[in-house]
């Protein structure tokens, strides 16, 4: 067999019969060692051209098991495939990991993944002695037959063809293909095209329209401008598809190409992806949705009256009057239809026939008494992942309301729907004032999960908590404590996702919570146990699993069925306005929960299949985001992102969107949704657009690393969008570390160099002398930070005494990357990994640091994200030392870990161990710290660090010359005194002189001349010169700033002036001030 691929490869070894192969194989193989499982894995010729395979092995069976990126080689090579001897332990008495396999196996070529087998036990591994294939169906313990293996992955889902324009279709082994080989496209309207092995491509239409047809090898391979568009497909092979295809029609069968060789061998088939293709026959701009069918009809179905007097009066009127359209883009299907429900469940009341028109909506006109019903849409179309044409059921991806966990959307218009108006009056609700904001860069951002706000507060009723009414409770301890972070200066809640998400039942009868024990060890494991039994049931969850996009969760609702759950929100919204803080939601449009042609949280890929989703070269869903990862380049699923920006902003009066995982979106997207927002007026909408914050995670990783997907919104391409990104540099030379290294390594704030760990714990960050290198580079990219991370500003020195570099060139460069100040997110802790205080606690053990000095630690990295020129961002529970029992990720743990009490009396530090999924494998070393009690914050501790941010706060917000919002000004007026070579370890100083504004409205600030900031890590009094102070500055002394100056913390009150020097008390951030002369009263205000 191994003589027979080399000479001639798969086509020589289909020629001959199968007895002939079963005696060359017998020829030249004499099986495997002992020992040893030979793993046949298939692998047709063509795809072996597109790189080295390997073979990754797990499991207790196998004696060497090997690393992702160190794969098993192959031992040989036939025509079915490489094989590999695979060798195994002695015996069976070990056993399998907790619900893994024995033995796994996998063939893949770094991340393209080709063929799996398992085996439960290590008996069945025995069994399967000598030898087994597997990857080609069921896996055999006999050698195939090769007219028994399909040739390519066409059985398996494969779709390695690119259908990119009406005349042209990317393949990539087309190219490697012999000289006389023949391309064909073959088409099944019924989706049976069967992969038969030598035989070729079976069930093929023959009519007309359906082919099969030839396509030819264009010259030259892909043009330029299409590789421009589809970088990950450079190199694949162009074959022209004959102009009298119908492609508009081909688009709804089942598609596959074949290559067949000059002997009329058949080499390889595959698959055909269509979403560039329907991009351009089918991009479409008009309404889709439920609406109005005409103007009339809008200004018929508005409601005078709540509830069932609307329905009595709606079903009164004329069927003629009033009348809704139902649109549905999807023009691969083979037909769809309506199904119409009288309510959130029970029996379906009538099937519409939908009509498709030539733009490839469907669409069905109804009359009025169609409205606050529900409503499916049945969708008939052929499904990549069924491999069959296929029914499926599913709501209104333009859903705006729905019943209970998303399964049937209600008939209804929100423009005009005054049930669904707090208050009841359209031009009043639309017309309230929100909190006065002047510019995106002076937001101060608060994240906030919706239920963390109120499920832990007895303050609230009972059947308020973990609500949307939650934020309309006046008096509630929540209720003060954000008024207070208002007052000192937060000007936006970030609120985690709203939007509808399947990851808690909606309806409370459907929900579980924990039963826990009182009187639980502090690290015991019971809690843990307790929490995760019921954490898929219970009404917790970060909630990044959407279902349907611009309509409001339903667990949050006091109703999760039709319009209440928007009319909290709305009120939710308004809440907040009336305490002083503009609204941002978190959006998810990089993923979805559910894909496939099943499952109730499937929507947008049971509309149009395989379209709304990023398929990677080969045809598998692209999941780097953790799942079902959206492909925004499509130009539909880019115009939903769009669509559902101004629907929020419009419909529900938010007042930004935080992008989670942003850098998997086309950059493009988001600046439209930018360029639709600034649009926006408050004379004409009722918006003011360009207030409007956007921002998200421009983190690059997965299949768009690189811009293989085209340019995406990652950090790099954001300078001069207006578009923000988080900034993780600070938070990790802060902190120390990262989210993916040891937790004990130590940051700026938490005692690197300066109370390093003793060398004997093992803390993997070097000597000494490298843990001073290692800070001075954290104290440059601080500095970095505290300008904005603007690319463009120079430091006069680094720490290696290089001069005048800029700032997105330091230390290897990209620690800068923004245009504007307002494009960085500032900040050191978030809902992701753990919470700030959590941090400290693991970075500065009690054998070393006291329990002030660890708060002290909480208060620095917040004072960073104060005081820095960017977007200030904090986490909820930052300002109250907030612990979820050291949980890494608790998206899913439970009210238990994520208690948030803003009375500060509770802590969930020392909750018990938290959750063994994501955090088992650092048990042993959580253990003592949660038995710790020195560990636990006071009330006492709580209260003073509220104080502490709330007086950060307020200096920022008094102090114009913190938080410049033009590069241009930050380039002129902020210096670094002290840094560069000769710099004191661990303390930070940074000087604002006031000036003219480079925007000319007049001087920056009316009343300080400059500001000088002073940040020291340090665990001792520190004395530092005085600043020169410039041309604009040193005409009237430096003093504390007054509001510090009366700060509820003594050590704070104790900085001064002392002759030429700073003096800075231990673990400090403080701001001197010059006044203006004249200015000297503002000190005493």
């Amino acid at each position: 067999a191994a003589l027979a691929a080399r000479a001639g490869g798969a086509r020589a070894a289909r020629t001959c019969g199968s007895a002939d192969m079963g005696a060359l194989f017998s020829l030249f193989s004499s099986g495997p060692p002992d020992g040893h499982l030979r793993l046949h894995a298939r692998l047709s010729s063509s795809a072996r051209s597109s790189g080295a395979f390997g073979l990754h092995v797990w499991g207790p069976s196998a004696s060497a098991p090997t690393a992702w990126d160190a794969p098993l080689e192959p031992s040989g090579e036939d025509w079915f495939g490489p094989y590999f001897d695979v060798p195994l332990t002695d015996s069976a008495s070990e056993p399998a990991g907790a619900g893994g396999p024995a033995l796994g196996a996998l063939l893949h070529s770094g991340d393209n993944k080709v063929c799996t087998v398992e085996f439960a036990t290590d008996a069945e591994v025995r069994a399967k002695l000598p030898e087994l294939w597997f990857g080609h169906g069921d896996p055999c313990t006999t050698a195939p037959s090769p007219a028994d293996v399909p040739i390519g992955d066409l059985a398996r889902g494969g779709a390695r063809a690119h259908w990119l324009k009406e005349h042209l279709i990317a393949w990539r082994a087309a190219g490697a293909a012999p000289a006389g080989s023949i391309v064909r496209l073959h088409c099944s309207l019924t989706g049976q095209l069967r992969d038969a092995g030598s035989d070729g491509v079976q069930n093929s239409d023959t009519d007309e329209e359906g082919g099969p047809f030839t396509l030819e090898l264009q010259e030259g391979g892909l043009p330029a401008d299409l590789v421009e568009k589809h970088p990950y497909l450079k190199g694949c092979a162009a074959l022209v598809v004959p102009h009298d295809v119908h492609a508009r029609l081909l688009c709804r069968r089942q598609l596959a190409v074949s290559l067949e060789g000059p002997s009329g061998e058949i080499l390889d088939c595959t698959g055909v992806q269509l979403g560039a293709l329907l991009d351009e026959l089918f991009s479409y701009e008009g309404p889709l949705g439920c609406f109005p069918t005409s103007e009339e009809d809008a200004q018929a179905c508005k409601r005078p009256r709540y509830g069932s007097a609307f329905r009595r009066t709606r079903s009164a009127l004329p069927e003629e009057a009033g009348g809704l359209t139902l649109a549905l883009w999807s023009p691969v299907a083979q037909d769809v239809s309506v199904n119409l429900y009288e309510g959130p469940r029970g029996s379906k009341v009538e099937t519409i026939a939908m009509e498709r028109s030539n733009d490839g909506v469907w669409r069905a006109q109804g009359p009025a008494t169609w409205w606050d019903k529900y409503y499916t849409y049945q969708v008939k179309a052929y499904h990549p992942q069924a491999r069959a044409v296929v029914s499926m059921e599913t709501p209104d991806p333009y859903s705006r309301a729905c019943s209970a966990d998303s399964t049937r959307t209600l008939a209804c218009y929100l423009p005009v729907y005054m049930e669904a108006v707090p208050g009841g009056n359209l031009a009043d609700w639309r017309g309230a004032p929100r909190p006065p904001f002047s510019h995106r860069g002076h937001a101060v951002v608060y994240e906030l999960h919706i239920r963390d706000f109120s499920a832990a507060d007895e303050s609230v009723p009972a059947d308020r908590r973990g609500k949307y009414l939650a934020f309309e409770q006046e008096g509630t301890v929540g209720d003060k404590h954000l008024r207070k972070l208002a007052a000192a200066g937060v000007t936006h809640v970030q609120l985690l996702p709203n939007y509808d998400f399947g990851s808690v039942p909606e309806r409370k009868e459907d929900q579980r919570e924990p039963s826990i024990p009182d009187g639980l060890a502090p690290d015991s494991d019971v809690q843990q146990a307790a929490v995760v039994e019921t954490a898929d049931s219970d009404a917790f969850n970060w909630g990044y699993d959407p279902v349907l996009y611009d309509v409001p969760e339903g667990s949050y609702a006091t109703d999760p069925d039709g319009l209440p759950r928007v009319l909290e929100h709305r009120r939710m919204v308004a809440a907040l306005h009336k305490k002083g803080l503009r609204v941002v939601v978190d959006v998810v449009y990089n993923h979805t929960l559910g894909s496939g042609p099943e499952g109730s949280h499937s929507v947008l890929d049971k509309c149009v299949p395989g379209y709304y989703y990023r398929r990677s070269e080969g045809g598998d869903y692209e999941n780097s985001t953790c799942m079902n990862n959206t492909a925004g380049e499509r130009a539909m699923m880019g115009r939903l992102v769009v669509d559902s920006v101004l629907h929020w902003t419009n419909e529900y009066r938010v007042d930004g969107f935080r992008f989670d995982l942003m850098g998997h979106i086309p950059l493009s997207v988001i600046q439209q949704c930018r360029q639709a927002l600034d649009a926006l007026t408050p004379e004409v909408d009722g918006v003011d657009g360009p207030r409007v914050l956007m921002y998200g995670e421009g983190w690059e990783f997965g299949e768009v690393a690189g811009d293989q997907r085209g340019k995406t919104a990652v950090q790099r391409h954001l300078a001069g969008t207006g578009i923000g990104s988080f900034n993780d540099r600070v938070r990790d030379a802060v902190l120390g570390g990262s989210p993916f290294t040891d937790p004990r390594q130590q940051g700026l704030m938490t005692g690197l160099f300066t109370k390093p760990w003793p060398d004997e714990v093992g803390v993997p960050q070097g000597d000494i002398q490298q843990q001073r290198k290692d800070l001075l580079v954290a104290m440059d990219k601080v500095r970095v930070a505290l300008v904005g991370s603007l690319s463009k500003y120079k430091l006069q020195e680094d720490c290696f005494g290089v001069q005048g570099v800029l700032a997105d060139e330091i230390h290897g460069g990209f620690v800068a990357y923004t245009g504007q100040p307002e494009e960085i997110i500032n900040y050191v802790s978030a809902h992701d990994n753990e919470t700030l205080y959590d941090n400290t606690v693991w970075k500065m053990p009690a054998s070393l640091f006291s329990a002030e000095e660890r708060m002290r630690a909480n208060w620095l990295c917040s004072a960073i994200v104060a005081f820095a020129h960017g977007i200030p961002f904090f986490h909820a529970g930052d300002e109250l030392l907030r612990s979820k029992s050291l949980d890494r990720d608790s998206y899913n743990s439970g009210d238990w870990f994520n208690l948030l009490d803003f009375s500060g009396k509770r802590s969930a530090f020392g909750t018990g161990l938290p959750p063994k999924g994501k955090n088992g494998e650092k048990w042993d070393m959580m253990r003592p710290m949660l038995r710790d009690p020195t560990l636990r914050p006071t009330p006492e501790m709580v209260a003073a660090t509220t104080a502490k941010l709330c007086e950060l706060l307020q200096v920022r917000r008094s102090t114009p010359l913190i938080g410049l919002t033009d590069a241009f000004d930050v380039f002129r007026k902020v210096d670094f005194p002290g840094g560069g070579a000769s710099q004191e370890p661990g303390v930070i100083v940074m000087q604002v002189r006031n000036g003219t504004s480079s925007a000319g409205k007049g001087s920056l600030c009316p009343n300080l001349a400059r500001v000088v900031v002073v940040i020291s890590a340090r665990f001792e009094e520190m004395r530092i010169p005085v600043p020169e102070s410039g041309p604009e500055a040193g005409k009237c002394p430096l003093k504390l700033h007054p509001l510090q100056a009366r700060s509820e913390d003594a050590q704070t009150r104790s900085a001064r002036v002392d002759g030429a020097e700073l003096v800075v008390p231990p673990q400090a951030a403080v701001v001197f001030v010059e006044p203006l002369p004249g200015k000297e009263a503002w000190l005493q205000e």
